[in-house]
């Protein structure tokens, strides 16, 4: 596929941006009156917690004071029925209080592990619906995989940055297991071997690595890749790994880049091959993503009730491709592009401002904002 605005000018990602537009719009309708229950169940959780534990200050307070006004009308006292009374006013006020206290804390606790119950499975529903936006609508994050073969599966993480904005993601492979075949295709490396009848000498012996597991791949989404793989033994073990096309092999601890004659038996163009096989593997054959943390600034964007904030973070991204798309089009209001298929079909999608923007308003002073910030208003 082909995506270009009107003007037949490409568009700066080659997506369809109506599709992503429109899932936006819907993602926020979802999303937004959900960190809205959010901060209402907290707020609420914060009012009454703080009224339970003003009712508990006065209750420790007032039992305080009144030992001490009791401790103080019997100084010097020495009657034994003024003593027997100052003590029992002492022991019943104790005792009472300490009954007050246990019934209001137990209460307390009960509040706090209701609304904490409440407010994670509000912010496991906000994560489970923003997860298709971040499956693949946030543009130009920078992303980094971290992929582990283990127990039969393969799986991996996702961390990726985008103007102040974290996020991390757990990753299931389209493989259970993967060999350096199914990846790249056929490879042999270069290392020492003893050979010979009489006198044993070492000699340069090339494995074929080819159907070696795959057991783990780094990609920090900019210059540094590594893949290791293992025989079926797991007493053969080979990485390679990559920064700024430098390239790095290991057998086991022995590092045969390290040695001028076995890098005279590699083939540098292969290695380079499996490198780039190995970035597009992590990238492209992902199973299943899900969302497990933002963070904006440092922090966690979910709990601190910030979405809002990062929703306006991706609709300035958007913003600016729809302003594009106005500008190179040839009908007011509407935001267009052109999909030119493999075999030359062409189609066309738009949304109109209009569109957008009613549905955007539906969600009050927040959507009118986004609706501002995608200069749909």
């Amino acid at each position: 596929m082909k995506y270009t605005f009107q003007d037949s000018t490409e568009l700066p990602l080659q997506r369809d941006f109506i599709q992503d537009l429109n899932n936006f719009i819907e993602m926020a309708k979802k999303v937004l009156p959900l960190e809205n229950s959010a901060i209402e169940l907290s707020e609420e959780e914060t009012e009454e917690i703080s009224s339970l534990e003003a009712r508990i200050r006065s209750i420790e307070e007032f039992s305080k004071d009144v030992q001490q006004y009791v401790d103080e009308r019997a100084k010097g006292a020495e009657d034994k029925e003024i003593l027997e009374c100052r003590n029992s006013v002492i022991d019943a006020c104790v005792e009472t209080a300490n009954k007050g206290l246990k019934e209001l804390n137990q209460k307390l606790e009960q509040i706090k592990r209701q609304s904490e119950s409440g407010i994670y499975k509000i912010e496991m529903d906000l994560l489970n619906n923003l997860n298709p936006l971040f499956e693949s609508g946030i543009y130009g994050a920078r992303k980094a995989y971290s992929v582990t073969a283990n127990n039969g599966s393969l799986k991996g993480t996702l961390k990726a940055s985008f103007s102040g904005m974290e996020y991390s993601c757990d990753l299931v492979y389209a493989h259970e297991t993967l060999s350096v075949r199914e990846m790249y295709g056929e490879l042999s490396l270069p290392t020492w071997t003893k050979a010979g009848l009489f006198s044993k000498e070492n000699k340069v012996k090339m494995i074929d690595v080819s159907d070696y597991t795959i057991t783990s791949m780094n990609f920090d989404g900019d210059a540094h890749v590594d893949i290791s793989f293992v025989n079926k033994k797991g007493d053969q073990k080979f990485k390679v790994a990559s920064d700024n096309d430098t390239y790095q092999i290991f057998h086991g601890e022995f590092e045969i880049t390290g040695d001028e004659k076995l890098i005279q038996s590699l083939n540098v163009k292969n290695i380079a091959g499996i490198v780039e096989d190995a970035k597009k593997y992590m990238e492209l054959f992902i199973k299943h993503q899900k969302l497990t943390h933002i963070l904006l600034d440092g922090e966690d964007a979910v709990r601190n009730n910030e979405v809002f904030d990062c929703l306006k973070l991706i609709a300035e991204q958007y913003g600016d491709i729809v302003r594009e798309s106005l500008e190179k089009g040839y009908v007011k209001n509407e935001i267009t592009i052109k999909i030119e298929a493999s075999d030359g079909t062409r189609t066309e999608k738009y949304i109109t401002k209009e569109e957008a923007f009613d549905q955007l308003a539906e969600l009050g002073s927040e959507g009118l904002e986004l609706a501002s910030i995608l200069g749909v208003d």
